[in-house]
């Protein structure tokens, strides 16, 4: 009976874990080539088009003689309709479970005073695990990308474009987003390859 249910739990958490791994995939990498095709913008002199898979709007730089002038081609409302609604979903469930299983078992360890010194500090026990450490470094990712994230940014200059996450008040968040993007998603995958996402427990 033990055998049945632990493994029906373990099932469910691991689908879970691969339903948010693929929609953490689709919103930063698959999505944004969907309809993100750039036409080139022709002016008085040389005109070039820059691509950037990582922004909700492609750009086309008209370089003139005299100045050189931005514009910002907003990608299909879908496009960045879905691009926004799966990272909601990541930051509300997979940030919101990691953070509710980190205070959770955090509170509990300093309850039973179940603390590991290392060095200095004395930390959780759950935490001393690389399971432990490597989704609480998941959660602070997530977190960051949260205070980052260049949609929140264009909201207040979004020029009518709703979801729009290439702007210039986003664009010097580009580099810094994307960086903890691929943090996070290689945390994901470390995550996944071990077989217990979280530890299984049957009270």
């Amino acid at each position: 009976v033990w055998g049945r249910v632990a493994f029906r739990t373990f099932l469910v958490g691991k689908a879970w874990f691969l339903f948010t791994l693929a929609l953490f995939v689709c919103s930063q990498s698959v999505l944004n080539h969907w309809g993100g095709h750039v036409a080139a913008a022709a002016d008085v002199g040389t005109s070039s088009a820059a691509h950037r898979l990582l922004a909700s709007a492609s750009t086309v730089t008209t370089t003139t003689a005299t100045a050189v002038t931005t514009k910002y081609l907003p990608r299909p409302f879908a496009s960045r309709l879905s691009i926004f609604l799966c990272r909601c979903f990541i930051y509300v469930c997979s940030m919101g479970q990691l953070v509710f299983f980190h205070i959770k078992y955090s509170m509990s360890d300093f309850r039973h005073k179940s603390l590991v010194r290392v060095g200095c500090f004395k930390i959780p026990k759950h935490l001393v695990a690389w399971q432990g450490w490597s989704s609480l470094l998941l959660a602070i990712c997530l977190a960051s990308m949260l205070c980052l994230e260049p949609i929140l940014h264009c909201a207040r200059n979004s020029q009518g474009v709703l979801f729009a996450k290439y702007c210039p008040e986003g664009e010097h968040l580009l580099l810094p987003y994307s960086i903890l993007s691929t943090g996070a998603m290689i945390l994901y995958f470390l995550l996944l390859s071990d077989l217990s996402v979280f530890s299984t427990q049957i009270s």
